[in-house]
């Protein structure tokens, strides 16, 4: 998912700006919506991530760990993230993998579990 289209998803819910230079407790909880929603859904770098908002990486950081507590303490505002967060996971394309692909991805697992454990081993020596 393009970061646009996530500030875009964030502002309208929320009925905010994400983007502006606000920093009261809406908007700086709106915006570790956004952060934590950009992390899970695309590929970007948490400076990359905060970019897009005018924000640096050390923003991008303290709003998703502070976002944990906000969804514990503050109901409606779980409320809103978890509806925000299921309209955009449903449109978040999955890769279907086949059974075939799914037993490679096993076999190649756990090859790289037996020789990661055999290093550990011998660094424990």
């Amino acid at each position: 998912m393009e970061l646009e289209y996530l500030i875009k998803k964030v502002n309208k819910h929320f009925n905010c700006d994400i983007t502006q230079n606000i920093k009261n407790r809406e908007s700086v909880m709106t915006r570790a919506v956004y952060f934590w929603l950009a992390k899970h859904t695309t590929k970007k770098s948490l400076k990359q991530i905060g970019a897009a908002v005018g924000r640096d990486h050390a923003s991008v950081i303290y709003g998703l760990a502070n976002l944990d507590n906000w969804i514990r303490f503050d109901d409606f505002f779980r409320v809103d993230f978890e509806a925000l967060k299921l309209i955009i996971l449903s449109s978040y394309e999955t890769k279907k993998m086949t059974a075939e692909s799914l037993l490679y991805k096993y076999n190649t697992l756990l090859i790289e579990n037996d020789v990661l454990k055999k290093q550990l081993k011998k660094y424990q020596k």
